[in-house]
């Protein structure tokens, strides 16, 4: 849903004179962002779908009609939250160019910024997701691999000789914790200070400590 998280809200509850399938995803957009708000302030267990209408300002009725529980609904906007995250960074990447540490640079910068503008999203789908248990499934798995575009040719702009097999997955697993961890915090702004940080861990299997060191200074 492309950063349509951050537009959600717009319309008032009531009669519109617009097309039906437009009231409709306006209606939608509103249920994500309630369940994204309420399970970022309150937690993902203490939140009924009763609090989600109301605060959706729309009706148990629309609520079923696109979701089958809680979890489905909370789980359908942690997927559009990290499509239009990922997407986000997979566009910078590809505007930085070809060369790793530029790339890598906006890449972060990109998913930063996107963090930034959406705490509540941030906090719900990094902290609150894990209490749904196997109802992820894969699908943290699946959420990190979709920012591979992040280490596109970092193998073969490699310095280090030598990579293992694997080492772009690792890097990832390692940056998506580096985040939990500073959300966990609770900081006004732990996420940006990583910047860095974040560069210089992404960069390092690839470039060695001395360019990484250089990068993630910049």
């Amino acid at each position: 849903m492309a950063d349509s998280l951050s537009e959600l809200s717009q319309l008032t509850p009531g009669a519109h004179p617009l097309r039906r399938e437009v009231v409709v995803r306006h209606q939608l957009e509103r249920i994500l962002t309630a369940v994204v708000e309420l399970v970022a302030a309150r937690g993902y267990r203490n939140v009924s779908v009763a609090a989600i209408v109301k605060q959706a300002g729309t009706s148990r009725l629309k609520f079923y009609e696109n979701f089958s529980s809680k979890e489905d609904c909370f789980l359908a906007a942690f997927d559009a939250g990290i499509e239009a995250a990922s997407g986000r960074v997979a566009q910078a990447c590809e505007a930085a160019g070809s060369e790793l540490p530029a790339r890598v640079g906006a890449g972060i910068d990109a998913l930063l910024g996107f963090l930034a503008e959406r705490p509540a999203l941030a906090r719900a789908c990094a902290l609150q997701a894990p209490s749904l248990g196997a109802a992820m499934g894969d699908r943290r798995a699946r959420a990190i691999a979709s920012f591979a575009p992040l280490l596109d040719g970092a193998r073969e702009s490699a310095t280090v000789s030598e990579l293992p097999a694997g080492v772009e997955e690792s890097v990832l697993d390692g940056l998506y914790w580096l985040l939990y961890d500073a959300l966990l915090s609770g900081s006004p702004e732990p996420v940006a200070e990583l910047r860095g940080a974040l560069v210089e861990f992404a960069l390092l299997p690839f470039l060695g400590p001395a360019s990484a060191r250089q990068a993630g200074a910049l």
